[in-house]
């Protein structure tokens, strides 16, 4: 039994060495950079990649068993949280039927005016004017796209400022952080009165705000309409609180980013007032002319009568 045991120690020691051997063999020649050991690990590599590939390929099959195991799994959850939120938006479109014959008939009984619908035109940002004092930019359409002074003009985002200047061609607008730039606004969920007014930073100043009123972080702030510069409704951005400033307003729309913007189409009843004033100016104007032109071909037509009979006398 001794002797078994020691011949099986003495096998197990000089295998140990052998491989001991061997590694620091493949461990030198792994360093080694000539034809014959770059031959050598090929035809290995050309060897081992079959019984490698073929050792693989249970463990990538049962990988990928495990994988549609788990998405069909999935699918099943998330068919259960669709058709929970198809009942909540059918409950949701239900509620909205009911909401909007409830304003018809209310907006029947009042006789109420439907708001026209607004045209507009689209056009691309060409220049942008900033410096300390003005926050402005020059657009590609102008007076024969139908722009006006006093438009407002939107981006996919919300508003982003009014036109102040139209060309033929271009038009100027001055964006929301403009200093110049009082924009009557509601806030929050209580729809508070206040005035958008700009400083020429990334944000705004709300203005004339009732005393009663609290605004918190995150209300939403959209135009009122009032004074009928601008439509009712339009996105304007969200109140924020600035630990130097206090609180502010941060416009939906980038500034910074702006490049294709659209010009809203409304005719507000300043804008229609200052055209009617111009219209009765220009008709004053042009019957001025007229009498004051019938006037002298009249006092030339008697100066014309009178100096043949002094010739005769």
């Amino acid at each position: 039994m001794d002797l078994a045991a020691s011949r099986r120690s003495r096998r197990s020691g000089i295998l140990l060495f052998t491989l001991f051997f061997a590694s620091i063999i493949l461990l030198i020649s792994s360093r080694l950079e000539n034809e014959y050991m770059q031959s050598a690990r090929g035809a290995f590599a050309d060897l081992a990649a079959p019984v490698l590939e073929a050792a693989s390929l249970p463990a990538s099959m049962a990988r990928r068993a495990f994988d549609r195991a788990n998405a069909y799994l999935a699918l099943f959850a998330e068919l259960d949280r669709l058709k929970a939120e198809n009942q909540r938006l059918q409950q949701v479109a239900w509620r909205a039927q009911g909401l909007e014959r409830r304003i018809s008939q209310m907006r029947t009984l009042l006789n109420a005016v439907d708001e026209p619908a607004l045209g507009f035109a689209s056009g691309r940002v060409i220049a942008d004017a900033r410096g300390p004092f003005a926050r402005s930019m020059l657009l590609n359409i102008g007076a024969e796209q139908g722009v006006k002074a006093g438009y407002a003009v939107i981006n996919e985002d919300g508003l982003v400022g009014r036109i102040v200047n139209s060309g033929e061609r271009a038009a100027r607008l001055i964006l929301l952080s403009d200093l110049n730039s009082r924009v009557p606004v509601l806030v929050g969920p209580s729809a508070a009165r206040a005035v958008l007014v700009g400083d020429n930073s990334s944000t705004m100043t709300l203005q004339f705000l009732p005393g009663d009123v609290t605004i918190y972080p995150g209300d939403e702030v959209y135009t009122s309409g009032h004074g009928g510069l601008f439509p009712r409704g339009l996105r304007v951005g969200v109140a924020t609180e600035d630990a130097a400033k206090g609180l502010r307003v941060r416009a939906h729309a980038k500034m910074e980013e702006l490049e294709y913007v659209s010009v809203l189409f409304f005719e507000s009843p300043i804008l229609v007032s200052k055209e009617a004033d111009e219209l009765i100016s220009r008709s004053h104007s042009r019957e001025e002319n007229k009498l004051s032109g019938a006037a002298e071909s009249e006092e030339r037509r008697i100066r014309a009568a009178i100096r043949p009979s002094s010739r005769t006398r």
